[in-house]
């Protein structure tokens, strides 16, 4: 069998993170947004413009995060208004049950890497990035 590429290898690992982690998500209930939210607010009660904010790079539609703040208000697991939404005892108990399946999935992807090894691995894929962002822009000025 001919050695896989980078951008398999990627796409690959996506895939199989993403169809995992929707499964422990959905084990609690939750869908990612749900989950993002309730993460971002795990560290502490949070006004609407820093929620939306905070997590702006996943919002697919403009009133978005509204919908999925109603839906977890509705489950009760957060309460709140534009001045301070927070985690209700439910919406602890629920984050924190989710976070132990996604810290078991997390131990099993790095099952026989090593510590060291995810370092590296991570770094050179935060510099590959780096890399190709900086090579979009290197191109956009060098066609001016």
């Amino acid at each position: 069998m001919a050695e896989r590429r980078i951008g398999y290898l990627l796409q690959e690992l996506d895939r199989l993170i993403e169809a995992r982690f929707d499964d422990d998500l959905a084990a609690g209930g939750l869908s990612r947004r749900h989950w993002q939210l309730l993460h971002t607010l795990s560290e502490g009660p949070r006004s609407a413009d820093e929620l939306r904010d905070a997590l702006a790079p996943f919002w697919k539609t403009e009133g978005e995060w509204e919908i999925e703040i109603r839906d977890l208000s509705s489950a009760g697991l957060v309460d709140g208004d534009a001045g301070a939404i927070a985690l209700t005892a439910a919406g602890r108990t629920v984050h924190d049950e989710t976070f132990v399946r996604i810290a078991e999935r997390r131990r099993t992807m790095a099952s026989g890497v090593e510590p060291d090894q995810f370092a590296t691995t991570m770094r050179v894929l935060a510099q590959m990035i780096e890399n190709l962002a900086g090579a979009g822009r290197a191109g956009e000025l060098g066609s001016n």
